[in-house]
């Protein structure tokens, strides 16, 4: 058994089956360690323990606003503390965690809110003034019943007068959330692009198929005290969401950046020791180029996992720069799949392979549907334990009989049980169906 599959299944092992629970024994076992949000203008720093109080009394505000178990909340917030903060008191509360994109249109959050019928939206002042204007419309958002302004984000501006101040929900008494999830409830509702670049599609995980992701993720990081990480940059979208709670369920000491920028992220390596990182290529890029202009060098940098696509000139650019680069493979719906190892040779990282996390499956089929010898490409099909519950809207049936998922990617399984996707799968007559 590798290193890694023993550390994630001790993990796995350890962690308890809804996130209400994960998150409360990680608050005790966890507290002390100190989670830095790295803004435009100020730096701030807060305690798993804190955000878990803090969390507790948003809760208790939830549902004295009458949110109950099982509706969606959405949260459009960049990386804060206020963030972390949401993201738990709705887990707490037993609603349905739908965190958004920072850069969809107006139109494009009313269009999610209305067709989630999110109960409420917590979102920075001057977003809320936009939905708050369209919400009694006749197309309006007649479910939404709260929208929460959170003050002291860029642009600045005041709170709606029907607006409710999240000083408010932080006011609230702190105590344990009304009702206990199980591991089979939705958990999270989170928004893809479909494949031919139309509306997003959301994705729903339940209690158990995420706590399978945090868990099979984090195991290696965990608990090693000087490990700092910095964490995707992104917010709303899969990675930035896991990224987060990751941090708070496993205690990994994690750097948040609130907006990107390569600088203010080398400034953030060195001045938070940062040993590891989760970055899109581009980012990755941008950071060596910044690093490549600085006499101070990637500081303690070693590792840095590359999300979505891999380049050979990439992992190789951050090779000579001391930096091991490596990839994986997943989407929305089964969020990873297989994963890279900066201990990996650098032509596997260079070619963006990776090993299939413990549970996970994988069948590489042709376009009958009939399994490829191994090496050979054909159309990925996984299942495995943090594999989702379904689509929001109504999609094609999204599992094949027998429970495996149609990634819609091509990719080949070698001897060894390396995974490397090669492109997008498309049917023989496809072209010419569409």
């Amino acid at each position: 058994m590798s290193q890694r599959t023993m550390a994630d299944e001790a993990l796995a092992a350890r962690l308890p089956t809804t996130l209400p629970e994960a998150l409360r024994v990680a608050a005790r076992e966890h507290g002390h360690v100190r989670l830095v949000f790295h803004g435009s203008a100020s730096v701030a720093e807060a305690t798993v323990a804190e955000i878990h109080r803090r969390a507790c009394a948003v809760a208790a505000g939830l549902g004295a606003m009458g949110v109950g178990r099982g509706e969606v909340v959405a949260v459009q917030l960049p990386h804060r503390v206020e963030e972390a903060v949401a993201h738990v008191a709705v887990l707490l509360r037993g609603a349905v965690l739908m965190p958004l994109d920072l850069s969809w249109s107006a139109a494009e959050v009313r269009r999610v809110l209305r067709s989630s019928r999110a109960a409420m939206l917590i979102t920075s002042a001057w977003r809320s003034h936009d939905v708050l204007r369209v919400r009694h419309a006749r197309d309006g958002l007649p479910h939404l019943r709260h929208v929460v302004a959170v003050t002291g984000t860029w642009p600045t501006a005041g709170v709606p007068a029907d607006g409710l101040e999240w000083e408010t929900l932080e006011r609230f008494r702190p105590l344990p959330p009304e009702t206990m999830s199980r591991a089979g409830d939705a958990a999270l509702l989170i928004h893809t692009p479909t494949s031919r670049g139309g509306r997003s599609r959301g994705v729903l995980h339940t209690h158990a198929s995420l706590r399978a992701e945090l868990a099979l993720t984090g195991a290696v990081a965990a608990g090693v005290g000087r490990h700092v990480h910095l964490a995707s940059p992104t917010s709303g979208d899969l990675a930035g969401t896991t990224a987060l709670l990751r941090a708070l369920v496993t205690g990994v000491r994690s750097v948040f950046l609130e907006r990107w920028d390569s600088v203010t992220a080398l400034r953030a390596l060195h001045r938070h020791h940062v040993t590891s990182a989760a970055l899109s290529r581009f980012h990755l890029a941008g950071l060596l180029d910044a690093a490549a202009r600085s006499r101070d060098g990637l500081a303690g940098l070693a590792e840095c996992r590359v999300l979505g696509g891999v380049t050979r000139a990439v992992v190789e650019e951050a090779d000579r720069a001391g930096v091991a680069a490596y990839g994986g493979y997943g989407r929305a719906e089964h969020p990873t799949i297989a994963l890279g190892s900066p201990r990996d040779a650098l032509h596997l990282r260079s070619a963006g392979t990776g090993r299939l996390l413990p549970g996970n499956e994988v069948r590489i089929v042709d376009a009958a549907g009939e399994e490829v010898p191994a090496g050979r490409e054909g159309h990925i099909l996984s299942r495995g334990p943090a594999l989702f519950q379904g689509y929001l809207e109504r999609f094609a049936e999204p599992l094949t009989a027998d429970g495996w998922f149609p990634t819609g990617d091509r990719g080949a399984l070698d001897s060894d049980g390396r995974l490397r996707m090669t492109g997008v799968f498309q049917p023989e007559g496809a072209a010419d169906a569409a």
